[in-house]
Protein backbone atom coordinates (compact mmCIF):
# COMPACT_ATOMS: atom_id res chain seq x y z
CA UNK A 1 0.00 0.00 0.00
CA UNK A 2 1.51 3.18 -0.93
CA UNK A 3 2.26 5.33 1.79
CA UNK A 4 -0.64 7.76 3.04
CA UNK A 5 1.53 10.95 2.09
CA UNK A 6 4.58 10.39 1.07
CA UNK A 7 6.42 13.11 -0.33
CA UNK A 8 3.66 15.60 1.45
CA UNK A 9 4.28 15.51 5.47
CA UNK A 10 7.14 14.13 7.30
CA UNK A 11 6.74 10.67 9.01
CA UNK A 12 7.76 11.01 12.77
CA UNK A 13 8.33 8.60 15.92
CA UNK A 14 5.59 8.23 18.21
CA UNK A 15 7.81 10.59 20.79
CA UNK A 16 8.47 12.85 17.90
CA UNK A 17 4.88 13.37 17.21
CA UNK A 18 4.32 13.72 21.31
CA UNK A 19 6.96 16.09 21.54
CA UNK A 20 4.88 19.09 18.96
CA UNK A 21 2.05 18.84 21.43
CA UNK A 22 1.83 20.11 25.33
CA UNK A 23 2.53 17.66 28.01
CA UNK A 24 -0.97 18.33 29.14
CA UNK A 25 -2.41 16.79 26.13
CA UNK A 26 -0.32 13.85 25.17
CA UNK A 27 -1.82 11.45 27.59
CA UNK A 28 -5.12 12.68 25.97
CA UNK A 29 -3.85 11.93 22.39
CA UNK A 30 -2.41 8.69 22.70
CA UNK A 31 -5.44 7.34 24.77
CA UNK A 32 -7.67 8.36 21.98
CA UNK A 33 -5.44 6.24 19.67
CA UNK A 34 -5.68 3.49 21.88
CA UNK A 35 -9.00 3.61 21.67
CA UNK A 36 -9.31 2.69 18.23
CA UNK A 37 -8.17 -0.87 17.83
CA UNK A 38 -7.77 -0.10 13.68
CA UNK A 39 -5.83 3.10 14.10
CA UNK A 40 -3.55 3.43 10.92
CA UNK A 41 -1.79 6.59 12.04
CA UNK A 42 -2.17 9.86 14.31
CA UNK A 43 -1.56 12.74 12.13
CA UNK A 44 -0.65 16.08 13.27
CA UNK A 45 -2.33 19.15 11.53
CA UNK A 46 -1.14 23.18 11.93
CA UNK A 47 -1.98 26.12 11.01
CA UNK A 48 1.00 27.58 8.11
CA UNK A 49 -1.12 31.15 7.48
CA UNK A 50 2.05 33.69 8.38
CA UNK A 51 -0.73 36.56 9.07
CA UNK A 52 -3.46 34.42 11.07
CA UNK A 53 -3.43 34.53 14.79
CA UNK A 54 -3.79 31.14 14.99
CA UNK A 55 -0.40 30.60 13.44
CA UNK A 56 0.75 27.25 14.92
CA UNK A 57 -2.05 26.17 16.27
CA UNK A 58 -1.94 22.06 15.91
CA UNK A 59 -4.29 19.32 15.92
CA UNK A 60 -4.18 15.71 16.31
CA UNK A 61 -6.59 12.99 14.36
CA UNK A 62 -6.61 9.61 14.91
CA UNK A 63 -6.57 8.14 10.69
CA UNK A 64 -8.70 4.81 10.06
CA UNK A 65 -11.08 3.08 8.50
CA UNK A 66 -13.71 4.07 11.12
CA UNK A 67 -12.73 6.87 11.50
CA UNK A 68 -13.23 10.61 10.41
CA UNK A 69 -10.45 10.92 8.64
CA UNK A 70 -9.01 7.83 6.22
CA UNK A 71 -6.09 6.97 4.64
CA UNK A 72 -7.64 7.82 1.10
CA UNK A 73 -8.33 11.60 1.87
CA UNK A 74 -4.67 11.64 3.36
CA UNK A 75 -3.50 9.94 -0.49
CA UNK A 76 -5.52 12.77 -2.32
CA UNK A 77 -3.45 15.58 -0.65
CA UNK A 78 -6.59 18.00 -0.59
CA UNK A 79 -7.28 17.37 3.30
CA UNK A 80 -7.08 20.55 5.66
CA UNK A 81 -8.82 21.68 8.92
CA UNK A 82 -11.07 24.79 9.17
CA UNK A 83 -13.83 26.45 7.56
CA UNK A 84 -11.80 29.83 7.32
CA UNK A 85 -8.66 30.85 5.25
CA UNK A 86 -6.95 32.02 8.10
CA UNK A 87 -7.93 29.14 10.43
CA UNK A 88 -6.68 26.19 7.93
CA UNK A 89 -4.70 23.65 9.21
CA UNK A 90 -2.33 21.22 7.15
CA UNK A 91 -0.99 18.19 7.46
CA UNK A 92 2.84 18.14 8.86
CA UNK A 93 4.06 15.34 10.53
CA UNK A 94 2.18 11.46 11.20
CA UNK A 95 3.34 8.24 13.09
CA UNK A 96 2.24 5.14 10.87
CA UNK A 97 1.02 2.14 13.28
CA UNK A 98 0.19 0.25 9.85
CA UNK A 99 3.62 -1.14 10.68
CA UNK A 100 2.61 -3.06 13.47
CA UNK A 101 4.26 -0.01 16.29
CA UNK A 102 2.81 -0.52 19.52
CA UNK A 103 0.86 2.66 20.75
CA UNK A 104 -0.47 3.01 24.66
CA UNK A 105 -2.63 5.08 26.42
Amino acid sequence: MKHPVSGTIRKVTEVEFLDMFDVSVQNAIMASAARYRDCEALVCFENLQMDSSQLGARTALVVGPNNTLKLAQLEDGGTRLGDCPSRFQYPVAYVDYRTGAPHEA
